[in-house]
C-alpha cells in the first residue's frame, strides 16, 4: 500500500515509519501540520519544522500543512491539505503514531474516511512502558518540552536512551503521566534512527511553573551520511524486536 505518512520529527510518528516499512507499505511522502497556534489539541507545534531535516535526510517528499491550530477546525485543513497529496502521490493511507488517544485517532479515522483511504495506527493499543522500551532499542531521540510533574529542567534537551527510559517510566508511575508522552507530557525529536543521524545545537527553556521548551537553533545531517541513501526499499528494514 502506498502511505503518506503524518510526520513530527518525534518518536512516535518516526516509529509508527519505520514499522509501516517493516509491513512493507511503500512510504511516499511526509506530512507535518504546522499549527499556527502553540495550544493545537491536534498537532505537535514545538520544533515541527526541523521535521523536514528528516525528509531530506530520508530522501522522501516532505510537505509542510499549515493549519490553524484551532479546535477541529484543523481537523478541516488537514482534510483540505491532503487531498492533493492524495492524488499527486496515488495515497492509499495515511500513518498516525497514534497509540491511546481517542481524540486523536477518532478525527484522522474520519479525515481518511472522507479522503477514501485508509487510516494505518501501528502503535495502537500498546503498552505505553513497553513501547517506549521498544522504541529505545531502535532509536535515540531528545525531549524538546516537558509539562508533566516530574520531569525537570535537566530533562530538557536529554539523549533518551534505555537508561533514561526506564527513568521516565518510574517517574511516570509516581507521578501517573504517560512514559511515552501520549497526552502532552513531553515532546521528542528524532536524532539517531536506522534510517539517518542528525546532529543538533539546542537551549533549554525552563520556565518557574514547571515546565520548559529545548529550542532547537541548528540542525544538520551528521556528516558522512548522504541524503537519502539509508532509505531502504519496501520490506527492506526490520525492526522486530
Amino acid at each position: 500500500m502506498k502511505v503518506c505518512v503524518l510526520y513530527t520529527g518525534g518518536k512516535d510518528s518516526h516509529y509508527a515509519l519505520l514499522k509501516v516499512l517493516e509491513a512493507e507499505h511503500e512510504v511516499v511522502c511526509l506530512a507535518t501540520a504546522a499549527p499556527i497556534r502553540e495550544d493545537s489539541y491536534m498537532f505537535h507545534s514545538v520544533n515541527v519544522r526541523w521535521s523536514l531535516l528528516h525528509g531530506e535526510a530520508m530522501g522522501l517528499p516532505h510537505h509542510l500543512l499549515k493549519v490553524s491550530g484551532e479546535k477541529e477546525v484543523e481537523v478541516e485543513e488537514l482534510y483540505r491539505e491532503l487531498m492533493p497529496l492524495v492524488t499527486q502521490y496515488g495515497v492509499e493511507g495515511i500513518v498516525s503514531g497514534a497509540v491511546s488517544s481517542l481524540y486523536q485517532k477518532r478525527r484522522l479515522d474520519n479525515v481518511a474516511k472522507a479522503l477514501g483511504i485508509s487510516h494505518i495506527t501501528p502503535l495502537w493499543g500498546r503498552d505505553h512502558a513497553e513501547l517506549l522500551r521498544e522504541e529505545v532499542a531502535k532509536i535515540r531521540f531528545v525531549i524538546t518540552a516537558t509539562m508533566a510533574l516530574g520531569l525537570s529542567e535537566r530533562h530538557l534537551c536529554a539523549v533518551v536512551d534505555e537508561n533514561m527510559a526506564e527513568e521516565i517510566i518510574a517517574l511516570a508511575r509516581r507521578y501517573g503521566f504517560s512514559p511515552v508522552g501520549e497526552g502532552g507530557e513531553y515532546e521528542s525529536y528524532v536524532v539517531e534512527s536506522p534510517l539517518f543521524a542528525i546532529d543538533i545545537i539546542a537551549e533549554p527553556r525552563w520556565h518557574p511553573s514547571g515546565w520548559g521548551v529545548c529550542e532547537i537553533k541548528e540542525a544538520k545531517i551528521r556528516r558522512g551520511q548522504r541524503a537519502g541513501s539509508s532509505f531502504p526499499g519496501k520490506g527492506e528494514l526490520d525492526v522486530g524486536i
